[in-house]
């Protein structure tokens, strides 16, 4: 019972992991640079989110924490997206 719980969970982060890798964006200031041109011509809501992802971003940047701010940069370029 155990192992198929174990089993279970280790196939779920699996999954989920392979989700995300697909949203991420590289984090260099390029792609940085591109995202933020995306978000500040966004309106309403959708540039909030934006900002918001972007200062993660920044942050995880500083922080050298590349696939955080990968994340928070392929969020970002979502939340604009979804206008």
């Amino acid at each position: 019972m155990l192992k198929t719980l174990i089993a279970a969970a280790a196939i779920t982060v699996a999954f989920s992991g392979a989700s995300f890798a697909a949203e991420a964006k590289g984090c260099d200031d390029a792609t940085f640079a591109m995202v933020m041109k995306e978000v500040e011509g966004a309106k309403g809501d959708a540039k909030e989110m934006g900002m918001k992802e972007l200062e993660m971003a920044k942050t995880a940047m500083g922080d050298k924490k590349a696939d955080e701010c990968g994340m928070h940069l392929g969020m970002a370029a979502e939340a604009v997206m979804k206008k």
